[in-house]
C-alpha cells in the first residue's frame, strides 16, 4: 500500500506559497527520441504562466532560458504545456512555478536574466517539491515483460489517458494533458479510490487554502489545460514489485492497477504544472476526489 509523503518543510523563493495560493494535449501520443531538444519557447501566445510575467519580465526570462540553454544547459521548454526539462540532471520543472519565482526576483532578473534562470534551477530544482519532478538516469536498461522504454512508456501512457499523452522514454518522462471539463476518465481501475495527496501535500490543506471546495479561481484562462507529470522510474518499481507477486497477470492489467494507485496516493513520482483542480483529478482518476 502507497504512503503519501511529509509534505516539504523548506520552500525556496516561495515555491510552496505558490503551490498552496494557486488552484489546485497532445494532437496524438507522441515519444520523442534519445536527443536532446532544441530550445523551443512555442507560438507567440499569452498562457497562464506568461501572465505571471510584465512583458519586459517576460522577454527577459524567456532571454534567460535560451542564454542557459545556449551556454550547455540544454532545456526543452514545453510552452504550452508548462513544463521544463532539464538533462543534467534530468528534471522536468513546472513553467508556473519557475516563472513566479523569476518575477518575485524583481529588477535582478532583469539585469542578470542568465544569471537569475541558473540560480532558480538550481535551487527550485535540487530537491523534489510540488512542480519539480526528479528523474533517474537509465531508469530502463533492456526489458521488463518484452517492453523496453520506449514500449512501456507506452503502455503506461494508454493506461492513463489515451490520446492525451506524450513521454520522453530515454529520460523516463511522462506528460499527460488533463482538460477538467472533458467528460469521461481514461484511468482504469482507481474504481472508487479517494485522491487525498497531491505530491505529498494533503488534498484538505490545499482545499482550505483555496476556498474549501478544492476548485480553481475563475481567473485561470478559459480552456486552459493542465499537465500532470509521471516519473516512469517509480512506475517500475511498482510494477515490478506487483509482477512478482502475480507472475501470471497481463502487464496492462498490473499497469491498470497500480498507476492509478500511485497518483491517487499524490506523493513521490507525481506532481501537476499547475495545482489541479478537482475536476482535473476526476478526469484521470476516474472517481470524484475526496476532500473531507
Amino acid at each position: 500500500m502507497l504512503i503519501a509523503v511529509a509534505v516539504l518543510a523548506a520552500a525556496v523563493v516561495g515555491a510552496v506559497a505558490w503551490w498552496l495560493r494557486r488552484n489546485g494535449a497532445s494532437g496524438g501520443d507522441r515519444i520523442d527520441g534519445d536527443e536532446p531538444g532544441a530550445f523551443e519557447p512555442g507560438p507567440e501566445r499569452k498562457r497562464e504562466w506568461e501572465l505571471l510575467l510584465t512583458s519586459e519580465a517576460e522577454a527577459a526570462f524567456t532571454e534567460g532560458l535560451r542564454a542557459y540553454h545556449e551556454a550547455g544547459g540544454a532545456l526543452r521548454v514545453g510552452a504550452e504545456q508548462g513544463v521544463l526539462t532539464t538533462y543534467e540532471p534530468p528534471r522536468l520543472i513546472s513553467l508556473h512555478l519557475l516563472a513566479d519565482a523569476f518575477a518575485a526576483r524583481g529588477d535582478a532578473a532583469l539585469h542578470d536574466p542568465q544569471g537569475t534562470v541558473e540560480r532558480l534551477l538550481e535551487r527550485l530544482a535540487a530537491t523534489e517539491r510540488p512542480g519539480v519532478l526528479h528523474l533517474r538516469p537509465g531508469w530502463l536498461d533492456g526489458e521488463v515483460d518484452g517492453m523496453d522504454a520506449v514500449r512501456f512508456a507506452a503502455a503506461v501512457g494508454e493506461v492513463v489517458r489515451p490520446g492525451g499523452w506524450t513521454a520522453e522514454a530515454r529520460l523516463g518522462a511522462l506528460q499527460v494533458t488533463v482538460r477538467g471539463d472533458e467528460p469521461g476518465a481514461s484511468a482504469r481501475g482507481s474504481g472508487d479510490r479517494p485522491l487525498t495527496h497531491v505530491n505529498g501535500t494533503p488534498i484538505k490543506s490545499l482545499a482550505a487554502k483555496e476556498g474549501g471546495d478544492g476548485d480553481a479561481p475563475e481567473e485561470r484562462a478559459a480552456g486552459e489545460a493542465n499537465t500532470m507529470m509521471l516519473d516512469l522510474a517509480r512506475v517500475l518499481d511498482l510494477y515490478q514489485e506487483a509482477r512478482a507477486g502475480r507472475p501470471e497477470a497481463e502487464p496492462r492489467t498490473l499497469l491498470g492497477e497500480i498507476v492509478p494507485r500511485l497518483i491517487a496516493a499524490g506523493g513521490p513520482g507525481v506532481t501537476w504544472a499547475r495545482p489541479p483542480r478537482r475536476a482535473e483529478l476526476r478526469t484521470v482518476l476516474g472517481s470524484e476526489p475526496e476532500l473531507h
